[in-house]
């Protein structure tokens, strides 16, 4: 499986510069409900887990993309912060 080897490969590299590192893989219809299903687990072993997401920021901003691009970030924010878990949103600026 393609995704499990790009996820092996980056825990293998952060274990070599002496960094912890474990991944979580999930497939599903609803992102933002894997998303909240896979960060349970993560509390689960690690109780004071922070968690990051970007919101991306376009140099031309419209409708679509505001539909398409931000709404997940912020509507995983909300879940997060409903339940106690802590989230935090990073910009993330793209030229198109």
């Amino acid at each position: 499986m393609e995704a499990k080897a790009s996820l092996s490969y980056f825990v293998n590299f952060c274990n070599s510069e002496g960094w912890a590192a474990k991944s979580y893989l999930s497939f599903g219809t609803d992102p933002i409900d894997e998303f909240t299903r896979l960060a349970e687990r993560v509390l689960g072993e690690f109780p004071n887990a922070i968690f990051f997401t970007s919101k991306l920021i376009f140099d031309e901003d419209n409708w679509l993309t505001q539909i398409l691009h931000n709404q997940a970030a912020m509507a995983l924010q909300r879940r997060f912060h409903l339940r106690g878990m802590q989230m935090v949103i990073l910009p993330m600026k793209l030229s198109v």
